[in-house]
């Protein structure tokens, strides 16, 4: 039971920032940017290159969140100058910058073993001791995060960002900058996304040209399964922060469980689509016994694609 918790928390924290970037853009901007996936794989490939030439870590882990934020502004770019939808920039993205990644790493896999880590000071002969270090150098990273973005959320910034994901065209007519607020929430995506990179590679100890495929969808499972799980009264924001950090927990704890029960590790992609599956399925049931307004994440779902129609035909019309 120790190793599923401490093999849950050793995977899955690193995986929070990601799930937070996913829900910025997923549930705030009811939109999909596939340039998370890529994101996530530059953001272990800038993090890789730094500490292999003998630069610090912690400086490793900015830069390279940095960088993946950029690709989430060239995104946008690529969506507000050429009207490419968002979904569409992002695959893009995510091919171009799938080049970019091997090039960066020269080969498919490359080892860290030996270079700068955060997770160093865990390197001890106890097993148990080393789990735990790893949790709270983890858990205090992703807890600086959730708090950061959290408190950024309660802003006047925050609330124009959540404001244009509900209604666009009234946002802007309150005078809020629908061109910013899309910039500021894919720039957040990626560069969260792009800490999660870096984080998995400093605890396997390995970078890999294909690593972030798929990282959207698995994102979107643990924002749907911490949205069924976790429905408590008081601050939005909070409610949000807690939700993205159990919905990426449960999510590591359902394949771990499914490697230890004899899963076959290459059948873990469908595992993910079992658990998105079930989510969806799980929300809709919910609707016929909960009371109205309990369920609105799955209204969300539901018109998600109407919702995004809208909102580029009200940007078409302002350019």
């Amino acid at each position: 039971m120790s190793d599923l918790m401490f093999g849950t928390l050793v995977t899955g924290l690193p995986l929070v920032p990601a799930v937070l970037g996913i829900y910025l853009v997923f549930r705030l901007r009811a939109d999909f940017d596939l340039t998370i996936d890529v994101s996530f794989t530059i953001g272990a490939t800038v993090l890789t290159g730094l500490v292999l030439r003998d630069l610090s870590a912690p400086v490793g882990l900015l830069v390279a969140t940095m960088t993946a934020g950029c690709l989430g502004l060239i995104t946008t770019a690529l969506h507000l100058a050429l009207r490419i939808p968002v979904i569409l920039a992002g695959l893009i993205m995510s091919i171009g910058f799938y080049s970019v990644a091997l090039r960066g790493l020269e080969r498919p896999s490359v080892s860290l073993v030996g270079a700068p880590n955060i997770l160093a000071a865990s390197d001890v002969a106890d097993p148990v001791t080393s789990d735990l270090i790893k949790v709270a150098i983890l858990g205090t990273v992703v807890l600086f995060v959730l708090a950061a973005v959290g408190l950024l959320l309660r802003t006047r910034i925050g609330l124009a960002l959540r404001a244009t994901g509900v209604n666009a065209r009234m946002a802007r007519s309150c005078g809020v900058n629908d061109r910013a607020m899309l910039a500021l929430s894919l720039f957040l995506a990626n560069a969260l996304a792009g800490l999660s990179g870096a984080l998995v590679v400093q605890g396997q100890n390995f970078a890999d040209v294909n690593m972030g495929a798929g990282t959207l969808i698995a994102g979107i499972g643990a924002v749907l399964l911490g949205d069924l799980i976790v429905r408590p009264a008081g601050s939005k924001v909070l409610r949000v922060v807690i939700a993205v950090l159990v919905g990426a927990l449960t999510y590591r704890f359902i394949l771990i469980l499914a490697l230890q029960l004899g899963v076959p590790a290459t059948d873990l992609k469908g595992v993910t689509a079992i658990i998105l599956v079930a989510a969806l399925a799980a929300e809709r049931g919910l609707r016929t016994v909960l009371p109205p307004g309990s369920t609105s994440s799955i209204r969300h779902w539901s018109g998600l694609t109407r919702r995004s129609r809208t909102k580029e035909t009200a940007r078409a019309g302002t350019h």
